[in-house]
């Protein structure tokens, strides 16, 4: 039986992020967080998040930043093998329990119009739409907008 653990975000989970964005490079097109970028917003503070690990693999993760009073989701992964099991929604739930903690009212984020999937779970969350950012996306070649969404604490 496998195991598995949600665990703060630490620098040491840097490289598996990067192989697990890069395994699925087709999802986040050019927007994927390089190992020493992600090593230095860690070391930081300028980022912290969570991991779910399974047996010591990282298989998904959340970061996010603090900003004034509210968090802003920068990348919430799950590998496809773990999705439709709760993963991204303990991920939410941590985000709503840090900004309890800090007293943040609102947690906001960006999406790809394009990303159906994500937008579905996001409204199923209770998040809503409040704005969009032309060609905020890049992929490949071109660029996608992005919807913003909120969940107001």
């Amino acid at each position: 039986m496998s195991e598995f653990i949600f665990d703060n975000l630490k620098v040491s989970h840097s490289k598996q992020v990067f192989i697990l964005q890069k395994k699925y490079k087709k999802e986040f097109g050019n927007n994927i967080w390089k190992t020493e970028e992600l090593k230095r917003s860690i070391e930081n503070n300028t980022l912290v998040g969570n991991v779910f690990i399974v047996d010591k693999v990282v298989m998904g993760f959340c970061f996010f930043k603090k900003i004034d009073n509210y968090l802003e989701i920068y990348s919430l992964f799950v590998d496809p093998l773990y999705r439709k099991k709760g993963i991204a929604a303990n991920f939410v739930g941590l985000c709503i329990k840090y900004c309890q903690k800090n007293m943040l009212k609102k947690i906001i984020l960006d999406v790809n119009e394009k990303n159906i999937r994500a937008i579905n779970f996001y409204k199923k969350s209770n998040f809503t739409f409040c704005g969009k950012r032309k060609d905020y996306y890049k992929v490949n070649n071109s660029f996608d907008d992005s919807f913003t969404m909120n969940l107001i604490l």
